[in-house]
């Protein structure tokens, strides 16, 4: 058996660091929580104003339904230190339960040292720290439908993902996945609860919520640039590509289409072989890629995707495809290109690559998934011998297998 102090050691240790080095890569700005706060005190006011309110230092609006609006005005009531340190501690608590749904479904138990260290570590990833930063509620929201999808014994099931796409639209693409699977119930229900947070806007401001849905819900333009290098979309990437402010046009619906037939597949098909987490991956992906704009604090979705893939694959594979896969995400080479002021229209081909680095991750990412699970068989190199086992800690593949000893 092994030692749980040296284990709680191990993750102090990994807690310090990350204290120490996150304040160099996080900007503190709480942008999106005030845009948020603007919903909440608007609906407050005079709900008419929701989509039309702005910040003296901040030009973008709000974007969401009107129900992400009411949740909001409790959030707008608290004074500005409190609502963003709450921000935080609810991502966080999310962050845990992201990691701990994921690990579960694959592997079992995990020792409560290893799962804080690996929560303080994925601090550092592009995508948690900036949405943590601006004050987001993609954790929040990738964690519901965690929940949604892999417990399959809540008698509730679908009605979170509803209420999830009533807040922000993206968690519609789960629709897909309860669709493909043929899980009618669930379906159905989160059909039903999406259709409650749409009647519930009419309710309170009806003028405002029939605005939404027949035509701010397609102006792009109130998100912000859409050239930038943080919109990483199939949408985004054209833009960059051509030098089309207006967006991808027929090319952009085309690649839309295809990853749409292709990603709902691949959903299937995964799920189909009992990779639940690699299936929610995938169709997660599907509105990332599809997504007119998705900025790169939506990409908190590479969580799940990266852990799958460390269960999938073995021997050396396993680590060469986890140390890149998290890396690149630590490092995010789509800042590295110039960005802003359109500056990513005259990006060189390999500026393209770099600033487009999310989207050839996501790729490589499921194509390897599918590979890796063909027939319930993991990939591994030529000659190397596979442990047999189950789901106990070492599969992480990430120098954990002390927590693993812990576990007997």
């Amino acid at each position: 058996m092994g030692n749980p102090a040296r284990l709680w050691w191990l993750a102090g240790a990994v807690c310090v660091a990350i204290a120490m080095l996150l304040p160099l890569v996080w900007n503190h700005t709480g942008a999106d929580l005030k845009v948020y706060r603007l919903g909440g005190s608007a609906i407050l006011a005079d709900p008419s104003t929701l989509y039309g309110a702005r910040l003296r230092d901040i030009s973008m609006p709000f974007t969401y339904p009107l129900f992400g609006g009411l949740l909001m005005v409790p959030v707008s009531l608290l004074p500005w230190p409190v609502a963003y340190a709450a921000s935080i501690a609810a991502s966080l608590v999310a962050l845990v339960a992201i990691w701990r749904l994921s690990l579960r479904k694959v592997l079992g138990r995990t020792h409560p040292a290893v799962l804080v260290a690996l929560v303080a570590g994925s601090l550092l990833l592009e995508p948690v720290r900036e949405t943590l930063s601006y004050g987001q509620i993609n954790l929040i929201l990738c964690a519901i439908v965690l929940y949604d999808v892999l417990d399959q014994k809540h008698f509730s099931r679908g009605v979170w993902i509803g209420i999830a796409a009533g807040v922000k639209l993206t968690p519609l693409v789960f629709f897909g996945l309860l669709l493909v699977t043929r899980q009618w119930r669930a379906l159905l229900q989160a059909t039903a609860a999406f259709a409650a947070t749409v009647a519930l806007g009419f309710l309170v401001a009806p003028r405002t919520a029939l605005d939404y849905w027949t035509h701010l819900i397609g102006d792009t333009g109130r998100i912000g640039g859409l050239a930038y290098s943080g919109n990483q979309s199939w949408n985004g990437f054209l833009i960059r590509l051509t030098g089309d402010l207006a967006g991808g046009g027929r090319a952009w619906q085309a690649m839309v289409g295809l990853t749409v037939i292709g990603g709902l597949w691949v959903t299937w098909l995964l799920w189909r072989r009992g990779e639940q987490l690699a299936s929610v991956s995938a169709c997660a992906l599907i509105g990332l890629l599809c997504s007119p704009v998705s900025w790169s604090h939506h990409w908190v979705w590479i969580l799940p995707q990266g852990i799958s893939l460390l269960c999938v694959l073995r021997g050396r594979w396993r680590v060469i495809v986890g140390a890149l896969w998290f890396g690149l995400f630590l490092v995010a080479p789509i800042w590295w290109p110039p960005r802003r002021n359109n500056l990513e229209l005259k990006w060189t081909p390999l500026e393209q690559v770099a600033g487009n680095a999310y989207l050839w991750l996501a790729l490589a990412g499921i194509a390897l998934l599918v590979v890796a699970s063909k027939s319930g068989e993991p990939v591994e190199p030529a000659g190397e011998v596979v442990a047999s086992g189950g789901g106990d800690l070492q599969h992480l593949g990430v120098g954990l297998e002390l927590a693993d000893q812990a576990e007997t």
